[in-house]
């Protein structure tokens, strides 16, 4: 059972808030940031709603990376593992 809106054309609260988080998880928030907007944003039917998980999403995608370089790095030496310009 999904909750809808008393009026179509208007975002519920979990939806703004779901945007909201998506956008401080690109920027000021990213761990909870993220996770929150998925939470909050999925079994909505605004496209707010989608727009904030997808950010939610992105955002997640993006720091995955960022940590298994990261570890990547770690694990071959840290930035004696890098070319250094002779």
């Amino acid at each position: 059972m999904s909750a809808t809106p008393a009026n179509p054309g208007e975002a519920s609260t979990r939806a703004v808030l779901a945007l909201v988080f998506g956008i401080l998880g690109l920027s000021l928030c990213p761990c909870a940031g993220p996770i929150l907007a998925i939470v909050l944003g999925s079994g909505q039917p605004s496209g707010v709603a989608r727009a904030g998980v997808i950010l939610g999403w992105i955002a997640l995608t993006i720091y995955a990376l960022a940590a298994a370089l990261a570890l990547l790095l770690a694990l071959l030496g840290g930035a004696d593992a890098l070319p250094h310009p002779r």
